[in-house]
């Protein structure tokens, strides 16, 4: 999915309704896609009536298309909440219902939203900015409990910033036309949103161009891009994936990254770590294989090693570095010596990062795709810039690394993590504060890991890792709360996420 702002889509559909491709054209079939969510998303629930609360420009004249359609088989009522449409387009589109109900009065839609199984919010589009109404605020305050989908944007929410408004509607569901906005992809908003969906309006992807690479992945696309599992499947269809992680004083991060690996799927997992690490998996994880390897006086696995790992590694589908490596010149050398021998993908994470640093020009020797996971302060070090310096320009400073470096795939972690590959830049929308805790990252790599170990390309597994794992931090945030979830709690909830999207896969 496409990212812009509000300002690039409105000269994109300038550009098509120049081109030939009416804006009568645009709207048909936005309002034509807006139904088709909602009648799936109402048959999926067994809802049966509908309130579309509007507005008075063109958000609401898709609402009037989609109204339009669905009345044949939904109970449907158009609430107006400003009067009547203000846009030629708009009022062209509402002349044309015919028997649908329609509510001005406000006690009147608010009884209306009461009754209904759930309401549609088409009041305020993509432009939005500053505070909502106190009248609308009143009557979301009676639909902000309902299941609810967005029209384009949920009202209230800066398209641009991601900010939102007093009042703004949690949304279920966002349907939102031609490409994704960039506000609705970062928090606040992107929290109001739910699952988004975009809908094709007629526009070709040329029209995109001009504004750059930057995208973001939707639940539907992650449920096309993860490894199938036919019937006669069996644990070598899922890949091998060895993690070179974990020390005598970190064994958790090893623990927390190969568990997190086994949740996503990988067919087998062996953990490579010093003995005391090995054990402590075992306890936790018997589904793992273990490599326990010689440890040095400093308690980390040693560089010696680095034969046996190889041998390994010959038979494995990707190699995960770094989590909880520890540091040390024994370290450096035994990343070093890793990274430009192996030859499947590789994931580097952590300790391995640090061992990069200082470093980088290791990663032109690297003849293997790889991924790096860096959070601000650990890309500040591999780059020779401050944290601060990296948060104020992230969008630059994950591309020109990227670019620098074309072998490999960048995530930039923190709020809006950014995947940088060849095909691009990818947004995630999903996770929180919650997920501002030691150990995060831990899972976040094993997560990408298991993905590339299955078989999906680097850059995928990476965009992909991002979104579930930030999506498996919401759902522990609604459970246990921002302040008390653990990153454990984030593995915990993984079943939950693949669960939700196999459902979406079936539909």
């Amino acid at each position: 999915m496409y990212l812009v702002t509000p300002s690039q889509m409105r000269e994109v559909e300038a550009a098509a309704n120049q081109a030939g491709i009416r804006f009568d054209t645009m709207m048909e079939n936005a309002g034509r896609g807006l139904s088709e969510c909602i009648l799936k998303f109402a048959q999926a629930h067994h809802f049966q009536s509908i309130v579309f609360l509007c507005g008075n420009g063109n958000n609401a004249g898709d609402c009037f298309v989609a109204a339009r359609i669905l009345q044949s088989c939904l109970n449907v009522k158009i609430a107006m909440l400003f009067g009547n449409p203000k846009t030629d387009l708009s009022a062209e589109k509402f002349a044309q219902i015919r028997d649908i109900p329609i509510l001005r009065d406000k006690k009147e839609i608010i009884r209306a939203v009461q009754a209904a199984d759930f309401v549609a919010d088409g009041v305020f589009g993509i432009g939005f900015h500053g505070q909502l109404p106190d009248e609308v605020r009143e009557i979301f305050e009676f639909a902000k409990n309902m299941p609810c989908i967005a029209v384009d944007i949920p009202s209230g929410g800066n398209g641009e910033t991601g900010e939102i408004a007093d009042g703004t509607l949690p949304c279920t569901q966002t349907v939102t036309f031609g490409a994704g906005k960039i506000g609705a992809q970062l928090p606040p908003l992107s929290h109001f949103c739910g699952e988004t969906i975009c809908v094709d309006i007629g526009v070709g992807t040329s029209f995109f161009d001009k504004y750059g690479n930057l995208s973001a992945l939707t639940l539907s696309e992650i449920a096309a891009i993860l490894p199938k599992r036919p019937p006669d499947s069996h644990k070598g269809t899922f890949g091998r994936l060895l993690c070179v992680c974990g020390s005598r004083n970190m064994p958790g991060a090893a623990v927390m990254s190969a568990t997190a690996a086994l949740r996503c799927g990988v067919g087998t997992l062996c953990l490579a770590s010093v003995p005391s690490t090995c054990d402590r998996l075992s306890f936790i994880a018997p589904e793992a294989m273990f490599l326990p390897l010689e440890m040095t006086e400093a308690g980390t696995i040693s560089a010696d090693a680095v034969p046996d790992l190889l041998a390994y590694a010959k038979k494995c589908s990707a190699v995960l570095i770094g989590c909880g490596l520890g540091q040390g010149e024994n370290v450096q050398r035994l990343v070093h010596d890793l990274l430009i021998s192996l030859d499947c993908p590789i994931i580097l994470d952590a300790d391995g990062l640090n061992a990069l640093a200082g470093n980088i020009e290791w990663l032109h020797e690297v003849h293997a795709p790889i991924v790096l996971t860096p959070h601000p302060a650990e890309m500040g070090r591999l780059i020779g810039i401050s944290a601060k310096e990296v948060q104020n320009n992230r969008k630059i400073v994950v591309s020109d690394f990227q670019k620098r470096f074309p072998n490999a795939t960048v995530v930039l972690k923190g709020a809006g993590t950014l995947t940088a590959s060849t095909h691009g830049i990818t947004l995630n929308p999903t996770g929180g504060s919650g997920l501002s805790k030691g150990g995060s990252g831990d899972v976040l790599a094993g997560i990408i890991a298991s993905m590339t170990a299955q078989g999906v390309p680097s850059a995928q597994s990476a965009a992909v890792g991002a979104f579930l794992h930030g999506y498996a931090g919401d759902l522990a945030a609604k459970d246990l709360s921002v302040t008390s979830m653990l990153p454990t709690d984030v593995i915990r909830m993984l079943p939950s996420v693949f669960l939700r999207i196999e459902n979406i896969a079936s539909i």
